[in-house]
């Protein structure tokens, strides 16, 4: 199974994201991780790169469904401008479940706690 077919396989149920939606998200998860594109990921290293791409289109989502409106009639009421927020709050989660992901395979999960008495 490709890279980009386990990411989609994640988004299935949002609706107009494509292959190629996965493939750009795919792209700059590779480039922000430190590769020049997906191929170059060692394989034990998917799982990473596929986090870091959620979180990249969570985050797309997020600004694509910034505008979405609030209406309210007599009888019908629309809200869907928290949609922006949820996906926002999914793509932190991600990006924090990535980060906690990389430590543990760099073998390196020391974390100093910041300090009270220190901005």
């Amino acid at each position: 199974m490709t890279l980009e077919t386990r990411l989609l396989s994640k988004f299935k149920n949002v609706p107009n994201v494509t292959v190629i939606d996965a493939e750009a998200w795919l792209n700059e998860a590779a480039f922000q991780y430190g590769y020049e594109s997906p191929d170059k990921v060692p394989a034990r290293e998917s799982a990473l790169l596929l986090l870091l791409a959620q979180a990249e289109g969570a985050r797309n989502i997020a600004m694509s469904v910034a505008h979405y409106f609030k209406y309210q009639d007599a009888e019908e009421s629309v809200d869907k401008t928290m949609l922006a927020e949820q996906y926002r709050k999914l793509a932190n989660d991600l990006r924090d479940e990535y980060k906690r992901n990389k430590a543990e395979l760099s073998g390196s999960a020391f974390r100093a706690m910041r300090r009270i008495d220190r901005p």
